[in-house]
């Protein structure tokens, strides 16, 4: 069956200024053919200067991630046939929130520096809190590792660095200091380990502007993610561990905050008085010129007049069994 592939191109070296343009070509394609196996079958046979990255072939190095019809994908994980039935094309882009250098090749150094912001490694506790008793016993007593402790960061260890989930991070898209899915699920990884000395350290880092927090939990990542990392879900422990762990002073805590308080007090959101506390009042003054926009498109909050919801009882019920189990795990955990 011949099909055709629809592959953006871009050779800086060609001239000043160089633009991206698609290039088309036609292929034989067989049953059970992958995607890099048409690249390289164009590669061979069409256009030797066809440039991309590949190797293991066996969806382990993470090498061969591109955008398949508008999605990231690995390129040797994908089958031409299945994709073509279904979408009806095969158009091959390179990574988005990347910068290109040479047709499907992008600049890996970007990810690269945002996965060495969070220290991917393990740091052990120091000899002075050992002493002072700073730490919980386990991770004092010569690193003894449960299954349950390993289950708990199990899918944060199955990263292959491929880039996918940054590539479909729409935080990542309109922030470019933004730590991004890929950095944060490495995150998880460590201050999750029984092992790690300095879990805390490290939650107020990732707490600052530009880190976890500013996840819009578009679920992108999770979707897109060839190897079932699930980085949202990653970065919704990260969130629980630094709640639990006292690390408020930051607006993302202080909205989880500002939103389980107004739940528990009235039964609903109340928007408006949220922003004061998510925000402070000097802050919230500065978002007047946006909030008249929003009034202009009938977006504006409004303050509950008649604020609390029917049964308020029940729903304030639910919260207190939570603490009372919440406070079952942490004696737990302490015994």
């Amino acid at each position: 069956m011949k099909i055709k592939f629809k592959i953006k191109r871009y050779n800086p070296a060609e001239g000043e200024p160089a633009e991206p343009y698609f290039q088309a070509y036609t292929l034989d394609v067989e049953e059970g053919m992958s995607v890099l196996d048409a690249l390289l079958k164009i590669a061979d046979e069409q256009d030797t200067t066809l440039s991309f990255r590949r190797s293991c072939r066996s969806s382990i190095c993470g090498s061969c991630a591109v955008n398949i019809n508008g999605f990231a994908r690995l390129s040797c994980a994908t089958q031409v046939m299945p994709e073509y039935a279904k979408m009806g094309d095969m158009v091959i882009e390179p990574l988005s929130n990347h910068v290109p250098l040479k047709d499907l090749i992008v600049d890996f150094n970007p990810f690269w520096s945002r996965i060495e912001k969070v220290a991917p490694y393990l740091t052990p506790t120091s000899r002075r809190a050992r002493r002072r008793g700073d730490v919980p016993a386990r991770e004092n007593d010569g690193a003894r590792v449960t299954a349950r402790d390993e289950e708990a960061i199990d899918k944060s260890q199955r990263c292959i660095m491929c880039g996918c989930c940054n590539s479909e991070c729409n935080a990542l898209e309109i922030d470019d200091r933004y730590i991004g899915p890929a950095a944060l699920a490495k995150a998880w990884r460590l201050v999750g380990d029984v092992r790690e000395g300095n879990s805390r350290k490290r939650l107020e880092r990732l707490s600052e502007e530009h880190g976890m927090w500013n996840c819009v939990r578009c679920v992108h990542c999770t979707q897109y993610c060839p190897k079932s990392v699930s980085p949202l879900k990653q970065i919704e422990s990260l969130r629980s561990r630094a709640m639990k762990e006292g690390v408020l002073d930051n607006p993302g805590a202080k909205h989880v905050e500002a939103m389980a308080d107004s739940v528990k007090r009235v039964g609903r959101l109340d928007e408006a008085a949220m922003t004061f506390r998510t925000l402070g009042f000097l802050r919230s003054l500065g978002m007047i010129p946006f909030g008249l926009k929003m009034e202009r498109h009938g977006k504006m909050p409004k303050p509950l007049l008649f604020p609390q919801i029917e049964n308020i009882a029940e729903v304030r019920d639910i919260y207190e069994e939570a603490e009372r189990l919440e406070k079952e795990d942490r004696e737990r955990k302490k015994g």
